[in-house]
């Protein structure tokens, strides 16, 4: 944030977008983007029981509010045949964790890496074709300067996934 002093008053200058309030409307209309986010306004118009100018505003509203981040397409790994997935805990070397962090980024089959406080360092989520590729993927892990040690945990079925979902708490 940065502030800009004159004479008589402080003016506030924001980078980000200002927070809006979201109703039970915009939390309807998040639902419904998430289910589909190729679905017309015309029938999200429908389905909401509001105008289809109104689902266009409310949009970008949300859009500029960056409350909608952006659109992606979720795709299936059964079918892109990437059969194994796996969560991977990464304990590093201090001297090295940021070297290790951007060789690892650089790695096609991690999807994901999340810093932990507690014992380890990373987690990471892998997702190969094979236990062979995995496998490879886990050696070249452990063959970084920076790796400590690695321990894997091979996802043998996924109950339920809420990271897309706008969720109860919202």
């Amino acid at each position: 944030m940065l502030i800009l002093k004159t004479d008589t008053m402080t003016k506030t200058n924001r980078t980000e977008p200002p927070p809006i309030k979201v109703t039970a409307k915009d939390r309807q209309l998040l639902e419904l983007l998430q289910i589909n986010a190729r679905e017309s306004n015309a029938s999200l118009a429908r389905k909401i029981g509001v105008s289809r100018t109104t689902i266009q505003e409310r949009i970008q509203r949300l859009e500029k509010a960056e409350i909608i981040k952006g659109y992606s397409v979720t795709l299936n790994p059964d079918k892109l045949h990437k059969n194994i997935q796996a969560i991977v805990m990464v304990l590093a070397e201090n001297k090295s964790l940021k070297a290790t962090f951007l060789e690892l980024e650089h790695m096609p089959y991690i999807l994901t890496i999340h810093s932990l406080s507690g014992e380890w360092d990373w987690s990471l989520f892998i997702s190969a074709p094979n236990l062979d590729e995995f496998h490879l993927c886990i050696t070249q892990i452990n063959e970084l300067a920076g790796i400590k040690s690695t321990v894997s945990h091979i996802i043998m079925k996924t109950g339920f996934d809420r990271r897309n979902n706008i969720g109860p708490s919202f």
